[in-house]
């Protein structure tokens, strides 16, 4: 039996159909089952009933995206289907998730969305995975719609000051000039955020600090959100002095590549150790990436996997 669905005046067909109906043929490709054909706002189904139900219910996602002046593209389509209605309902609102009232991050993969999920249930997320998978961008991200929705009144992000293959004693000026390229990636995402005036007053009210992991050593943080990044490039005992710095109502997240270990002795990182040690305690979650969790150009996914892992 044919099944007629009318699209509502409100909806931009080009969006969600797709240019040259990519969308369109893309979801034809997924349920190959069932019959679509696409007639002005008028969409028509036919197979088997179970499918067609499937189809129905993402097209019924579709919709809402659109009409919340969401752009539909072909991965946004493949994260409503792998939700698969599994988080209570969200699922129709999780491609964009709003961090300020004038920001808003839309998610690529399940695993992004479970990260920042992760993030605001836990009070320890350690973030592991490879490059480009958006770990520091969705910490950073996720400390920012805290800070702008009152939970913690301070960000604090750290990273360990390890060479990758070069040598700060040979970079010119003081000491602070010389830690500071290590602290650009964290600068650029929260520059995304806040911008650029706005980040320079936050940054000298103190509201957020960006700072060498060995500063960190003899301060308690309470309503914070505090980030370690480049986590491998950390010993045990630096994680451990890092956790403790965590105050009443406040957050840590931990983020790092097991791969990418710029210590001279790769011995010495403890990242996976300390992750492995506390990932029984209930307030402690990991979330662990996998290479097809990349985001950025696809060749990275392909060149990580023709190196070995450390």
């Amino acid at each position: 039996m044919v099944i007629e669905k009318v699209i509502p005046e409100d909806v931009e067909l080009l969006n969600l159909f797709g240019i040259n109906d990519s969308n369109l043929k893309y979801i034809k490709k997924i349920f190959p089952s069932v019959k679509l054909n696409a007639r002005g706002n008028i969409l028509y189904l036919d197979g088997n009933q179970n499918n067609v139900n499937k189809l129905l219910n993402l097209i019924d996602e579709m919709i809402i995206l659109n009409q919340n002046k969401q752009s539909i593209e072909i991965p946004d389509i493949e994260l409503l289907l792998n939700m698969n209605g599994s988080l209570n309902g969200d699922n129709k609102k999780i491609s964009t998730i709003n961090i300020t009232n004038n920001k808003s991050i839309k998610v690529k993969n399940v695993s992004q969305y479970k990260y920042i999920d992760t993030i605001m249930k836990s009070t320890v997320t350690f973030g592991v995975g490879p490059a480009g998978t958006g770990k520091t961008f969705l910490a950073v991200a996720s400390a920012v719609k805290l800070y702008s929705e009152d939970v913690i009144k301070k960000i604090v992000l750290t990273r360990p000051a390890v060479e990758a293959g070069e040598k700060l004693g040979f970079l010119p000026g003081d000491l602070s000039q010389k830690i500071d390229p290590y602290l650009v990636p964290l600068f650029d995402s929260l520059e995304y955020f806040f911008g650029n005036e706005n980040l320079e007053y936050l940054i000298e009210k103190r509201n957020i600090e960006i700072v060498p992991l060995a500063y960190m050593r003899g301060r308690t943080l309470n309503n914070a959100c505090i980030i370690l990044d480049e986590a491998q490039n950390a010993t045990s005992g630096q994680i451990k002095m890092f956790l403790t710095r965590l105050g009443e109502n406040s957050k840590v997240i931990i983020t790092g590549d097991e791969s990418q270990i710029d210590l001279y002795n790769t011995d010495n990182s403890g990242l996976k150790k300390t992750r492995k040690a506390l990932s029984n305690i209930d307030e402690i979650s990991v979330m662990e990436f996998e290479n097809s969790d990349i985001v950025r150009n696809p060749l990275v996914s392909k060149i990580l996997e023709v190196f070995p892992k450390k």
